[in-house]
């Protein structure tokens, strides 16, 4: 899958979140918006840390066990009630990038290649 392929996807994936995360009382469209646009911008994160420079890149932070590992992260940053407004907005940064690429893993484990279960740290 190529790095339009990731932005288009989780840009969809992450504003679909957004919309329906939004809090009753306020409207979603500014929660899609955001979603949309830091889905688009956090896309190919996994390739930033792990550079695609050969076939077989997909190492630890490509594998199922990392993503097992952000897919708690994300939840307790979720439970996480932030007290000032800039905590509230890292809270917000912190959800949008994790769901992203969270999104790309899901999308590269649909390849031939797939994710490793753990792979290696170098």
């Amino acid at each position: 899958m190529n790095a339009a392929e990731h932005r288009i996807l989780s840009a969809l994936a992450l504003a679909t979140a957004g919309a329906s995360l939004c809090p009753k009382d306020q409207d979603s469209i500014p929660h899609a918006a955001i979603g949309c646009f830091g889905g688009y911008c956090f896309a190919t994160l996994p390739d930033i840390v792990e550079p695609a420079t050969s076939p077989n890149h997909r190492q630890f932070f490509h594998s199922v066990v990392f993503a097992g590992v952000l897919g708690y992260a994300l939840y307790r940053l979720h439970c996480w009630q932030p007290e000032t407004p800039k905590q509230r907005v890292w809270r917000v940064v912190g959800l949008i990038a994790g769901g992203a690429y969270l999104v790309h893993l899901a999308l590269d484990a649909t390849t031939k290649r797939s994710l490793p279960l753990l792979g290696r740290l170098g």
